[in-house]
């Protein structure tokens, strides 16, 4: 149906009604709910829309026209039903769909749609607007050794991303052996399919390292400072134009975007600000200038990780508007790995295995 639309529209038709589109994929798919139908008119649309805008800006872009193997299925309020820890999704004439909910699952607010995807499904609510009590002002920092630095004028803490960045450059390596050995194999041949399995488990994998160390980075910023209300620096990427070619790939790869969208629902709020020269501005006299981890002004001396001095800033310029000399300095930095284990590491003395083997032993005499 999008194929032949797509070509009467190129050869100067005109697009049909919704309504139209809508009885023409009833007839099509007869079990979908009329719902669910018009969801997917209404997506197409707006793809229409999009395309021919983009076209009378004179940008090359072309209308929908493939054929997608799988597409997500949206139920609307009106036609999804929760009932006895089921939900009920009607199917048109081939019946309806009922998805078990485990027990003691409530629903937070109004039922708004329900997504059905492939191999999940995704309800979403209208939940109110809760009055949250907003704690200290915090200033955030985002780089690659130091993935989040935060402070609130007093203390500081510094998260490593050095896990992070090697998960990233192992991902980058193993990709350039797997594609060099796919370009000398035949395209759907045997060997090419497994070579891009591996390609896959191979991102799947630093995917999913990468999200579980940045959510327990940002777990412990919010454990630090809980309930703030943080100033994050905007994230970008102009400054991989002036690096060389292995820091522009570590620098362009880093997950900013997505440890604020982290903190956003952490913490009570999350302001991004433009953090220009953040990092190379003293917070005590306001000199201005370069240097590498360790930040030490020629002016009046002070000395802090370069990180923490632009988290400072950071949190000045979102209280201020700008930054200024003479601001607050934390006293104390903390340092802090986002380990794997939240617990004693393996093999410590405050292991659990190596304390109930001590137990065993005294207990039996060995």
């Amino acid at each position: 149906m999008v194929e032949r639309h797509a070509d009467i529209r190129q050869q100067g038709g005109k697009w049909p009604s919704k309504a139209d589109l809508q009885k023409e994929i009833k007839g099509l798919f007869p079990g979908l709910h009329s719902q669910s139908a018009q969801q997917i008119v209404g997506d197409f649309c707006e793809a229409i829309t999009s395309a021919e805008s983009l076209r009378k800006k004179g940008e090359s872009f072309e209308y929908p026209h493939r054929k997608t193997t799988y597409r997500q299925v949206i139920f609307t309020n009106q036609a999804a039903r929760f009932r006895d820890s089921r939900m009920i999704l009607p199917c048109g004439t081939a019946g309806y769909l009922s998805i078990c909910i485990p027990k003691g699952v409530i629903l937070p607010g109004r039922l708004m749609e329900v997504r059905l995807d492939y191999g999940e499904v995704e309800i979403v609510c209208e939940v109110p607007n809760e009055v949250r009590h907003v704690g200290p002002i915090i200033g955030i920092d985002l780089g690659v050794n130091t993935v989040t630095a935060a402070t609130d004028g007093d203390k500081a803490i510094a998260i490593s991303g050095r896990e992070i960045k090697a998960t990233i450059q192992l991902r980058n390596k193993k990709l350039a052996e797997i594609v060099s050995k796919q370009a000398k194999k035949t395209k759907r041949s045997r060997r090419h399919k497994r070579l891009q399995r591996a390609k896959y488990r191979v991102l799947t994998h630093a995917r999913n390292k990468v999200r579980d160390l940045c959510h327990k980075a940002t777990r412990k910023v919010a454990d630090a400072f809980p309930n703030a209300k943080a100033y994050v620096g905007e994230p970008f990427n102009d400054a991989c134009q002036k690096m060389g070619r292995k820091q522009a790939q570590t620098v362009s790869s880093a997950c900013n975007r997505k440890i604020v969208s982290l903190l956003n629902y952490k913490l009570a709020a999350c302001i991004e600000v433009e953090e220009a020269y953040s990092s190379q501005t003293c917070p005590v006299c306001g000199e201005r200038s370069k240097h590498r981890r360790t930040y030490r002004c020629p002016k009046c001396g002070y000395e802090a990780p370069r990180d923490v001095v632009g988290c400072t800033n950071i949190r000045t310029i979102g209280i201020e508007g700008s930054m200024r000399p003479g601001c607050c300095v934390p006293n104390a930095i903390q340092f802090v790995h986002p380990s794997k284990y939240p617990g004693p590491s393996p093999g410590s003395p405050g292991d659990t295995g190596q304390v109930a083997r001590k137990q065993f032993r005294e207990a039996t005499g060995l």
